[in-house]
């Protein structure tokens, strides 16, 4: 008789003949060829070959010739962007990078400095360019001006794909290139040791906002199977370089935790309305109790496709499935409550730019999304620029004018330290990290990015963006 307790596919018995012995398996046994086996795959993971290099661990160097520019009469500062202040986008951080510039020409009358005597003190100057079309005019114009202006430094650009236009630039001029708000964590692993990335990358961003989901699924769900059968994931995306960068790095964060957007639609830019567009999703989710609802597109798509969200999918519903807090007791009443469908809505960090806000008005309320600039009042370099910001702009800084204060700030830093080298202000770039700005820390690795991760998550209010508290360690 067999003293070991057995494992018997269900219903073998059943359908054995009379002349038919079913078949067991000791468990102890199952149990040791599975130890056996999980050691066997750990042993093999263990064999494999490491990576020749893994570059953001490595540290791009430059080992070329650093001559020093001479009879300089000020420091000029290449610009590729848009001038327009009018510019519902880009004006902001054009304002942004030009108070940077004249609060450091109104430091040069007062006293050196110890230590820095020896490094002129000059003027500094944006000189510009762009056009319409970055990828022909604009680079061309770009490539002219920096071997005929011959700057110390580039500062751009306003997206992430036109920002890998000034990168290809600067790999063959030499000289630093500081991205204020490029995202998209490919523009510092070309291997171009010149590019620098103030911003977080987008897969910071995507960790914080996947992991938000998530809470707030579990938060809605009494079981594992309610988690996935009444709430339906519903990914809405555009194509351009931004929106897909970041969609990528989002589906990698879906993956790592095990379940996938149960319906992703990617859409063109630019359109006019999208409602159309996901007209098939409406039918599709009518058996959905609750939606889940996210939208990776750039600030205005983001508000187009918001607006055809709420009257397609979310069935006119304003306020969002749940709203995450640490205390089971803060969370406010609403609509769900009474028993009406609900969709909880979550946007990228282009639904923190003010343009989106302004688009989306009251649509905008109750959407989560990250935040990347928590400004602290008590800053005086922080208060005074939200001050100066809001009197000229008519509204508070975003997170993009904020990281385009803090980029022109810190290559100006490097400038002052570098002096009249291109080499020597790449070299102070990397010694000035980490450096503390009113946006958040700015630390490089190896090839240039930022590796700041504290992005919090915040939800629409009347029209304004307030931060939640953020979870309570596990």
């Amino acid at each position: 008789m067999n003293r070991f307790q057995t494992t018997q596919c269900p219903n073998t018995r059943a359908k054995a003949g009379p002349n038919t012995t079913a078949i067991t398996v000791p468990s102890v046994l199952i149990a040791a060829m599975v130890w056996m086996l999980s050691v066997l795959v750990s042993q093999l993971e263990a064999a494999q070959t490491p990576p020749y290099m893994r570059l953001r661990d490595a540290t791009l160097e430059y080992p070329g010739p650093v001559a020093n520019f001479t009879n300089l009469s000020e420091y000029k500062i290449g610009w590729f962007g848009p001038t327009n202040l009018d510019d519902n986008l880009t004006g902001d951080l054009w304002w942004a990078a030009r108070f940077a510039v004249e609060n450091a020409n109104s430091e040069i009358s007062k006293p050196v400095p110890p230590g820095n005597s020896q490094l002129p003190r000059l003027p500094f100057r944006l000189v510009p360019r762009w056009a319409v079309n970055p990828w022909g005019t604009g680079v061309s114009l770009l490539a002219r001006m920096v071997y005929e202006e011959n700057p110390i430094a580039l500062l751009g650009s306003v997206d992430s794909a036109s920002t890998h236009l000034a990168e290809q630039v600067v790999a063959k001029a030499q000289l630093p290139l500081v991205s204020p708000v490029a995202t998209d964590k490919s523009v510092t692993l070309a291997g171009v040791s010149w590019a620098f990335a103030c911003a977080p990358s987008d897969d910071a961003i995507a960790r914080v906002l996947v992991d938000h989901v998530f809470r707030t699924l579990q938060a809605g769900a009494s079981n594992r199977a309610d988690l996935k059968t009444t709430r339906s994931i519903v990914m809405l995306s555009c194509t351009d370089h931004e929106s897909r960068m970041t969609a990528r790095e989002v589906m990698k964060q879906f993956s790592l935790r095990g379940r996938l957007p149960d319906y992703r639609l990617e859409l063109p830019p630019g359109m006019e309305s999208y409602f159309e567009r996901i007209a098939a999703l409406e039918q599709t989710l009518e058996k959905s109790r609750q939606t889940v609802l996210l939208i990776v597109a750039g600030p205005e798509d983001s508000a187009r496709l918001l607006e055809a969200a709420r009257m397609r999918l979310c069935r006119g519903t304003g306020t969002p499935l749940r709203t995450i807090s640490n205390s089971a007791n803060s969370r406010p009443k609403t609509a769900e409550d009474d028993g009406e469908p609900r969709c909880a809505i979550f946007g990228t960090h282009a639904m923190a730019r003010s343009r989106f806000l302004a688009l989306a008005g009251a649509n905008a309320e109750g959407v989560h999304l990250p935040i990347l600039f928590m400004p602290d009042p008590e800053n005086p370099a922080t208060a005074d620029f939200i001050r100066k910001f809001t009197m000229a702009r008519g509204r508070a800084p975003d997170h993009a004018a904020a990281l385009t204060y803090d980029a022109a700030r810190l290559l100006i830093a490097a400038i002052n330290s570098g002096g009249p080298n291109r080499a020597r202000v790449r070299e102070a770039l990397l010694k000035l990290s980490p450096w503390q700005g009113i946006a958040g820390i700015i630390q490089f690795d190896g090839t240039g990015q930022n590796t700041r991760t504290n992005v919090a998550m915040g939800i629409v209010r009347g029209g304004a963006i307030v931060r939640l508290p953020q979870p309570d360690p596990k």
